[in-house]
C-alpha cells in the first residue's frame, strides 16, 4: 500500500473542492440569467416553509406575472430550465406533463413569496400562478415570507 504525504493529501482534497466549485460555477453559468439571479442566490427547505406561521393576504397578480416568462421546468426530454410557464398555456400539448401539473394544482393554498432583489419571488406556487392565468383571476392568495425566515429554512 502507497503511503501519500500529507501534501499530497492536501493537494488531493484541494484538488476536488476547486473541482466541485468550477462544476458550480460552471453549471450556475448555463442556467437562465432570471433562475441564476433570484432562485440560486438563495436556499430554502419547502417543507420548512410551510411550516412558518404567516398571515395571507391578497397582491396583484401582475406583481407576480413576470414568472410566467422564466424557464423554470424541463421540457417532455427533461432537459432542465427549458420551458416557461407562459409557453406550457399556449402549447399544453407540447407540453403535457407541465400543463397536467398546472390543471391539478390547487388554488385553496396561498403562493409563498419573498421579497428579493427588487421583485416579488415565489418561493412556493409557480403552478398555481399558471392555473390562476388560465382562471383569469386578477389577484393572488400568497404569504409573504420575511427575509430572516427564509435564512433560517
Amino acid at each position: 500500500m502507497a503511503v501519500r504525504s500529507p501534501v499530497f493529501r492536501m493537494f488531493a482534497i484541494v484538488f476536488r473542492f476547486s473541482t466541485r466549485r468550477f462544476h458550480r460555477r460552471r453549471i450556475l453559468q448555463d442556467l437562465p440569467p432570471a433562475i441564476r439571479k433570484y432562485w440560486y442566490s438563495i436556499d430554502w427547505d419547502v417543507e420548512s416553509l410551510w411550516r412558518l406561521d404567516l398571515p395571507v393576504e391578497e397582491i396583484e397578480f401582475r406583481e407576480l406575472a413576470w414568472h410566467l416568462d422564466v424557464a423554470v421546468w424541463p421540457d417532455e426530454q427533461g432537459n432542465p430550465y427549458a420551458v416557461t410557464p407562459r409557453q406550457v398555456l399556449e402549447e399544453a400539448d407540447r407540453h403535457p406533463t407541465e400543463h397536467r401539473r398546472i390543471r391539478g394544482a390547487s388554488l385553496d393554498y396561498p403562493l409563498e413569496v419573498f421579497a428579493h432583489l427588487g421583485r416579488t419571488m415565489i418561493l412556493d406556487g409557480v403552478h398555481r400562478l399558471a392555473k390562476a392565468k388560465m382562471a383569469g383571476l386578477s389577484t393572488m392568495r400568497v404569504r409573504r415570507v420575511p427575509e430572516e425566515a427564509v435564512t433560517r429554512i
